[in-house]
């Protein structure tokens, strides 16, 4: 796909051939309309001229002659007696001559070819040095002479000089154009960048809002659309903020009845209990993760803690105990005690937990995960299950809110745990991939 930069130069580069070209065939046009007829004759009066020059001046030697006259800028073309050629002067670049017309000027009529030399669209007859494109006549009725100017002689550096002028122009005008456009690509681009910031969560900077041109309305427009979008946004996040926090507290009150009644009934009425711990339980998790969401939508974090990544993630093991008991499920560790990064220590800790149970979820009973932190170019956390795997589908979408994917691998969960995840990797300057197959596991790689 052309940038708009390409397009612009292409099409004025493309604007100049075109209109060189038409200024060749108005020129061209015009010669043989207006000039043609003119240089033809003053081309005969040369002639007739150098005829009765020779014939009052000269002893007969017609190769003197000849050779006399090519000096004074003519190209010769002459045909003897016994059907030999000779030239005088500059090279005829297509010698080619019907025989009855030599034979005619043998005999005393003209050739008057230059003036009868048909039209080219974009050949100028003035420059095409054909032994057609002559006047012929005989000086001794024996030569058959044809001649024209020698143009390569007479105007060798006046060629020269309109060459090296045309190419200075025709260069000089591409890298001007390149360059004034340019300057009118640079503040799309601008933009192009500020679309790109806005889409990334961030507000766009050197937004050519002075300008007074259909550049500086749009860039004021734009501006204008991201403090809305920036009042819109924030005042969601207050919101869901604001909700999540007034849930916990009659959420944690349900809980705590529905545990009393399960501890204290039987039958049907337990097990109704239970469920509404259980579904209060579930609905206490969603809005404590939702307001974590809105703590890092609005990265109202400290990142300057030193933290100690294999205590950190040998921690969350350890929470995670029963989950992995209850599934038969093992876990392997590299970890290196080195590996010291800074941020924010429950941030990364919640990264490392959320990550695990999504590798639980996806492992079948008595699997193995496989956990390693390490230095890379940059610090790497990479954790492995050998589970059902996801196709590429899932993967696309494997970091939206809310997204839970194949229903074997999500079970009960929210559909938050990757978002915040990424989330807070993102907050750390660093990057969450995964790589996973089909029925062949996945491996989350964190880089910090």
């Amino acid at each position: 796909m052309k940038t708009l930069y390409t397009r612009i130069v292409l099409t004025v580069f493309m604007i100049l051939l075109l209109s060189g070209a038409i200024a060749l065939l108005v020129s061209n046009v015009a010669y043989y309309v207006w000039w043609q007829p003119s240089y033809s004759d003053k081309t005969e009066q040369t002639a007739e001229a150098a005829k009765a020059y020779f014939e009052t001046h000269t002893d007969g030697e017609t190769s003197t002659f000849y050779t006399l006259l090519a000096q004074t800028g003519y190209q010769l073309f002459v045909v003897r007696p016994d059907d030999t050629i000779e030239r005088y002067g500059g090279a005829f670049r297509d010698e080619r001559l019907d025989t009855d017309v030599i034979a005619s000027v043998r005999s005393g009529e003209t050739y008057d070819g230059m003036h009868t030399y048909p039209f080219h669209l974009f050949l100028l007859g003035l420059f095409d040095n054909e032994v057609v494109n002559t006047y012929g006549f005989s000086i001794d009725g024996e030569d058959a002479v044809f001649i024209r100017p020698d143009l390569s002689a007479q105007i060798r550096e006046l060629h020269l000089f309109v060459g090296l002028f045309f190419a200075l122009l025709t260069g000089l005008a591409f890298i001007l154009i390149a360059l004034s456009t340019s300057q009118l690509v640079r503040p799309l681009r601008t933009l192009t960048a500020a679309t790109d910031s806005v889409a990334s969560g961030g507000r766009p900077s050197d937004l050519p809002l002075e300008r007074n041109d259909e550049i500086g309305t749009l860039s004021r427009r734009f501006n204008d659309m991201v403090d809305s979008l920036e009042k819109s946004e924030g005042e969601r996040r207050r919101f869901v903020s604001s909700v999540s926090h007034e849930f916990q507290t009659p959420l944690t009150s349900i809980k705590g009845y529905a545990s009393e009644l399960v501890a204290t009934t039987d039958g049907d009425a337990k097990a109704h209990a239970a469920i509404i711990r259980d579904e209060a339980s579930r609905l206490s998790e969603l809005t404590r993760q939702l307001l974590l969401l809105a703590r890092l939508d609005e990265a109202n974090v400290s990142l300057t803690t030193p933290v100690d990544v294999r205590a950190s993630i040998e921690d969350v093991i350890r929470r995670h105990t029963f989950q992995l008991d209850e599934k038969g499920i093992a876990v392997a560790t590299e970890l290196d005690s080195t590996l010291i990064v800074t941020g924010d220590p429950l941030l990364l800790a919640q990264v490392w937990s959320n990550l695990l149970m999504n590798a639980i979820h996806a492992s079948a009973d008595g699997g193995l995960i496989t956990i390693k932190a390490y230095q890379g170019e940059r610090p790497t956390v990479l954790i492995q299950d050998v589970g059902v795997g996801m196709d590429e589908a899932t993967k696309a979408r494997l970091f939206e809110r809310f997204y839970k994917g194949d229903a074997s691998r999500s079970g009960r969960g929210t559909g938050l745990g990757l978002a915040i995840a990424r989330d807070i990797v993102h907050l750390h300057g660093g990057t969450l991939t995964v790589e996973s197959q089909l029925g062949a596991g996945t491996v989350f790689y964190v880089t910090l």
